[in-house]
């Protein structure tokens, strides 16, 4: 569909200038001026802001969201970036910074590396590993132009960046620890500058943006950065100076604004390459990751009026290591000012800012995975999935953490029809798409150092899922948690398992007796609107049969953890000789049961027509049935096939 605005940009900024209009018309003035939305373009030509970036980059990934962003304001001619400082020791953390020079087009930009910092800093996410990512031929994902080891000291790089800058020009933006500006404050004359570096901080920098403090109510905390480096960071508080405007974002103003995995995933599902994609793709980010660094440099490069701010002050740091405070003293000749939280739009509002320059790339996949598509089934869901399978593996990644679930797996296959009820027609999509999942999750588990793993099995409804939670399993390198019951896949998964690299393999055999299962599966049906039939469960259950043996026979060294779940009694382990004594050939009364129990679901209304045929599946290709089993079946099949005349 065309409009008369032809850009994604334009229209963003129509939306916004609308938006500012009304606020200015209708808000009334507060003692805090309330933010104003610029729009995506300027509306006239600004001078670049002279800036320098300083961030802890390797860790948490609201870095790397702003250094997305800084790419974007530079094409826009915001800002003309002199250097990005690396504050957090390790080559790989500025090779992860040359990546996404590279990618978006600002190979050229200088880096300063740390290199007398914070000693092993608490690391959430090691996403510097997407520097050694290869394609299937071996050649690097993602182009560099750097030899990190060459990179200067960070603080010799500002200094010869400020040596060179117009006098109270350039603008910080500093969103890591507070290292590299503590050495430069105490760096002396070198071949750059005859100016010490205090006097280089107040003779060229206008202002420093810097994620700190929190400022709440009963809550002084300096914010994780600062306690981290709390002796250089006393020193750059201590003697920083006063000429230099120094505006903060406490650590309270991120904590509202989580951008969700799955949401990261999906805004970048139309494109086949991209450094942020391949973080989230091959690294568990879903650690209650909040966009704190990004407040600053919008901050910075928009403008004050995006933002709430406090009167002017002064700020004391007061060092106790992991306890360190950041004590605010109003004062009107202060340098100092923080930003104050918004309300829950103002949150979203910078949110959804983020998520527009998340989708602004280059590089588009040929196809969508998150538009609604005619519904596809059987042999043409699988061919739907095969040219989509990287942008399907990235969408369940998002939020699996390190659990393979093919319930979960199955449920990225709605845009082309799955409801939950119509399982069997995605069976083989869903396999297919589960097989490279796992091969990911384990790839992806092994370069992570991580060689556990839970394969947790059995029935359909026996209390899999319960099982893995009340056992606490979460801890493993990777979880299966799947029914396995079809011939070889439970041997396939273990065979490749091994042979990627995985030593501690944990089988967790769960076991339900057949009714309570089937009488879980319809409860299931009912409110999650996801049933097994009852042919695919006998199936599953005589699958089953003989399992635990042939584990032993074929792989001696693997441990098997037998859990009985029977009657829904709670998850019990037992020994593996009681396994070996589970009951998983139901015998012609075991069925007799099962089939007069949905009989006994239909004649009393439990289950909706549309529900039956569901619940049921094809009850007449049961195998071994007996005359009088084979008697209620086709009742069964008649209240199906009057039902669908019905329905006609």
């Amino acid at each position: 569909m065309k409009h008369s605005i032809t850009s994604p940009r334009q229209a963003f900024a129509a939306l916004l200038a609308v938006v500012a209009l009304t606020c200015l018309n209708s808000c009334k003035s507060t003692q805090v001026a309330a933010p104003q939305m610029a729009s995506a373009q300027a509306t006239a030509k600004v001078k670049p802001i002279p800036m320098i970036l300083d961030s802890d980059f390797g860790s948490s990934t609201d870095d790397l969201f702003a250094l997305m962003m800084l790419h974007h304001y530079i094409d826009d001619g915001r800002v003309d970036l002199k250097g990005i400082i690396v504050d957090r020791e390790g080559e790989k953390n500025a090779g992860v910074v040359d990546i996404f020079n590279n990618y978006y087009g600002h190979p050229d930009i200088p880096i300063g590396l740390e290199r007398n910092g914070v000693k092993n800093p608490r690391c959430f996410i090691p996403y510097n590993g997407i520097c050694d990512l290869t394609e299937a031929d071996g050649t690097p994902m993602f182009k560099t132009s750097i030899n990190p080891a060459t990179l200067s000291d960070g603080y010799r790089l500002y200094r010869q960046i400020l040596s060179k800058a117009d006098d109270k020009s350039v603008v910080i933006v500093a969103i890591g620890f507070a290292t590299t500006l503590a050495q430069l404050i105490q760096s002396t004359a070198d071949q750059y500058s005859p100016l010490s570096g205090r006097e280089l901080l107040d003779k060229k920098v206008k202002a420093i943006y810097i994620q700190s403090g929190r400022f709440e109510a009963g809550d002084s905390l300096s914010g994780y950065n600062m306690r981290a480096a709390s002796k250089q960071s006393a020193i750059f508080y201590d003697q920083l100076p006063t000429s230099v405007d120094l505006i903060m974002s406490p650590s309270n103003i991120g904590d509202a604004m989580n951008y969700l995995p799955g949401d990261v995933l999906s805004d970048l599902s139309y494109t086949t390459h991209n450094p942020i994609k391949a973080v989230y793709s091959n690294y568990h980010c879903d650690t209650g990751q909040r966009m704190w660094d990004t407040n600053c440099l919008v901050n910075a490069v928009l403008g004050d009026e995006q933002y709430y701010l406090s009167p002017r002050g002064y700020v004391t740091f007061v060092d106790r290591g992991e306890e360190s405070l950041m004590l605010f003293r109003q004062d009107p000749n202060g340098n100092a000012r923080y930003q104050l939280p918004g309300d829950s739009y103002f949150n979203q509002e910078k949110l959804m800012d983020i998520r527009r320059h998340t989708r602004m790339y280059n590089n588009r996949a040929s196809y969508s995975i998150e538009a609604p598509q005619p519904q596809l089934t059987n042999y043409e869901a699988t061919q739907w999935v095969k040219p989509r399978m990287t942008q399907l593996i990235d969408k369940y990644l998002g939020t699996a953490g390190n659990t393979l679930n093919p319930d979960d797996v199955r449920a990225t296959l709605r845009p082309i029809g799955y409801i939950g009820s119509n399982e069997p027609d995605y069976k083989q999509a869903e396999q297919l798409l589960t097989d490279n999942i796992y091969t990911t999750m384990l790839n992806r588990a092994i370069k992570q150092g991580k060689t556990d793993m839970v394969i947790i099995t059995g029935p359909p409804a026996s209390g899999k899922t319960t099982a893995a939670k009340q056992l606490k399993l979460n801890k493993a390198g990777l979880i299966y948690d799947a029914d396995l019951s079809d011939p070889q896949r439970l041997e396939n998964a273990i065979a490749q398992a091994q042979k990627a690299g995985m030593r501690d393999i944990n089988i967790v055999m769960v076991y339900n007796d057949i009714l309570t299962c089937y009488k879980n599966c319809i409860n299931r049906g009912k409110t999650q609107w996801r049933f097994t039939p009852l042919d695919q469960l006998i199936a599953s259950f005589r699958n089953n049969s003989g399992k635990i043996d042939h584990i032993q026979a074929t792989y001696p060294n693997i441990k098997i953890t037998p859990i009985d779940c029977t009657n829904n009694q709670g998850v019990r382990q037992t020994t593996l000789d009681a396994a070996k004594r589970w009951n998983f050939n139901p015998t012609d009364a075991d069925i007799k049961t099962l089939l007069t129990y949905l009989l006994e679901q239909i004649n009393s209304g439990n289950l909706q027509s549309y529900e039956i045929a569901q619940a049921a599946g094809k009850v007449l290709a049961i195998p071994g049935l007996n005359a009088e089993n084979q008697a209620l079946a086709r009742q069964i099949d008649e209240k199906i096939r009057e039902v669908s005349t019905q329905s006609r």
